[in-house]
């Protein structure tokens, strides 16, 4: 996701944090020993994340290709363009986001993708290109603190986040420059179809009008709840799948897929990795209809396979924003504009956060 980059701290998750120790370490289902059993180390965003691909994705790949899969997170940019320019590459298959994938893909740091395995039946130009693959599709939304701002008045464009006099007190938004300057262009009035090329001036310029009501910039998702609850932020970005489990939970926090910039993540084999026909195998698997299916069934992200969508129910299409009527309120983010222009651009907005 776009939602990640940046400098991040790398925490390492083994998978034995998520899979407890069993008699599977000294014997699998084939009758392997240990040191036979072949390991694949992923990386993944969090906790929340790995939990959702568990049961229909990590736990049958391994019992389905005799393989202990080993878990670490999140994705460091940084440390892994360091491991393949050093050759010393530990990770297999890392999830990141779309526009990085193919940037950095281009630049040499992923393997291409065997499609002859791994299959893009329900997949476009968008969601599938020759270093990656879509795992999701997430949206970044407006959110807001219900004890605040009741159903009745809920915001629903981003002109209403730029309202302060509407919607008084603190916003927040995630601390990089997409999709926030896409947010202050529709919020200035900029028609959806003609966001792009950026006008980074006007862009920089909107957020101008409201740069002393941010009150702090996150750097992670699940930090969003929290600055909506005490009193931080009235209404903030987020990710839909974030807001929607903390709703469920009880958290007076909600979200609306109007106006809501929708992205992919996906997956990426570094350069280099010594399992490359495993991390392959892996990508099929869990780019696969079937697979991708039963994801959405229980996760809170969308599968970014449309013929796992097509098998997805009227309500789990609708409990994960992609049913016809509600992708038609959202905008796809552009990452054709993102690959060519990135560097620039968060130079820029790291230039204005300090002015």
């Amino acid at each position: 996701m776009l939602k990640k980059i940046g400098n991040i701290a790398l925490i390492t998750v083994l998978s034995s944090s998520l899979f407890a120790c069993s008699k599977a370490d000294t014997a699998n289902n084939s009758g392997q020993s240990a040191a036979e059993v072949q390991k694949l180390t992923i990386v993944d965003w969090d906790s929340e994340l790995i939990e959702m691909r568990k049961k229909t994705i990590i736990e049958p790949f391994e019992k389905k290709y005799s393989v202990k899969i080993e878990i670490e997170t999140p994705p460091d940019y940084g440390k892994l363009k360091a491991m393949v320019d050093s050759g010393n590459v530990t990770w297999d298959v890392v999830n990141v986001d779309s526009f990085f994938g193919k940037l950095a893909g281009s630049q040499g740091l992923f393997e291409p993708l065997d499609y002859n395995i791994v299959k893009k039946d329900g997949y476009n130009e968008q969601s599938a290109s020759e270093h990656f693959i879509a795992s999701e599709s997430f949206a970044t939304v407006i959110s807001w603190n219900t004890t605040k701002i009741d159903a009745a008045h809920a915001p629903k464009t981003w002109a209403d986040f730029w309202d302060v006099n509407k919607y008084p007190g603190g916003r927040s938004a995630y601390k990089f420059p997409a999709p926030i300057l896409e947010m202050a262009l529709l919020a200035d009035g900029v028609p959806a179809d003609k966001l792009y090329p950026l006008d980074l001036d006007r862009a920089f310029k909107k957020l101008n009008e409201i740069k002393k009501n941010f009150k702090t910039w996150w750097t992670n998702g699940a930090q969003v709840p929290d600055l909506l609850v005490n009193g931080t932020a009235t209404i903030s970005t987020a990710y839909d799948g974030t807001i929607a489990l903390q709703k469920q939970k009880g958290t007076p926090v909600d979200f609306t897929y109007e106006n809501a910039i929708r992205s992919y993540e996906g997956w990426v084999i570094p350069k280099g990795t010594k399992n490359k026909d495993l991390a392959m195998k892996f990508i099929a698997f869990a780019t696969s209809p079937e697979v991708q299916a039963e994801f959405g069934k229980t996760a809170r992200y969308a599968p970014a396979n449309q013929k796992a969508i097509d098998m997805l129910s009227e309500q789990d299409m609708q409990r994960l924003g992609v049913t016809p009527e509600l992708q038609k309120q959202q905008i796809m983010a552009d990452d054709s504009y993102w690959i060519k222009n990135f560097d620039q651009v968060q130079l820029r907005f790291e230039q204005w956060l300090l002015e």
